[in-house]
């Protein structure tokens, strides 16, 4: 599993490339450069790079668990996001292949969601992707006093209890937002994203 550290940005999220940097050096030099994959490994490699798909749960994206499910009382109310990936349920392949899976999870009390985002929480969670729709940077500020989201780059702000709307620019589309649901107590993926993931 990769660490929040072992995870690459996009390329150059000030000038507009959207495209993760990992994934393009992999795909020219690390052909020669790292071993090849073994037959087997190729389906889950295309699993892991895969967006998230109706019945995948969610787990952490860093610290020491990375593959236990997540669960409501797992994310504390009110506070900055969690960073999660979606797992495939059919092989537990964590989707951790492609920047653009990772998300965002705040917990609230359903009353302050707006209607779209009580449609979309589960447990008062809500998940919306992590790259900001700007120049993909990853979304990792937190404005308390607002419980607002924050891009580090150039200071666009969502707000996650009206499903990722943009609260400042320069970023014009909101956060893209997974529908969730809960099984077992598990946090599930009931819908794809509900717009394209990245900037541009």
């Amino acid at each position: 599993m990769k660490s929040q550290s072992d995870r690459q940005a996009p390329a150059a999220c000030c000038c507009g490339a959207n495209v993760n940097r990992r994934l393009v050096v992999g795909g020219i030099v690390g052909i020669a450069a790292a071993p090849a994959l073994a037959q087997g490994d190729a389906p889950n490699a295309e699993v892991a790079s895969a967006p998230p798909q109706e019945g995948d749960y969610l787990v952490r994206a860093s610290g020491d668990d990375q593959t236990t499910p997540l669960t409501p009382e797992d994310i504390t109310p009110n506070s900055a996001p969690l960073q999660a990936w979606p797992a495939d349920s059919a092989t537990q392949t964590v989707r951790n292949g492609s920047y653009l899976n990772l998300l965002v999870l705040t917990r609230w009390d359903p009353a302050v969601l707006s209607p779209e985002g009580q449609e979309y929480a589960a447990g008062g969670v809500v998940a919306q992707s992590a790259i900001c729709t700007h120049e993909g940077c990853e979304v990792t500020g937190w404005v308390a006093e607002s419980f607002w989201m924050e891009c580090p780059c150039h200071l666009s702000r969502f707000d996650p209890r009206q499903n990722g709307a943009v609260m400042q620019g320069p970023a014009v589309r909101k956060l893209p937002a997974l529908k969730l649901k809960l099984e077992d107590d598990k946090i599930v993926v009931a819908a794809a994203f509900d717009g394209r993931v990245g900037g541009g």
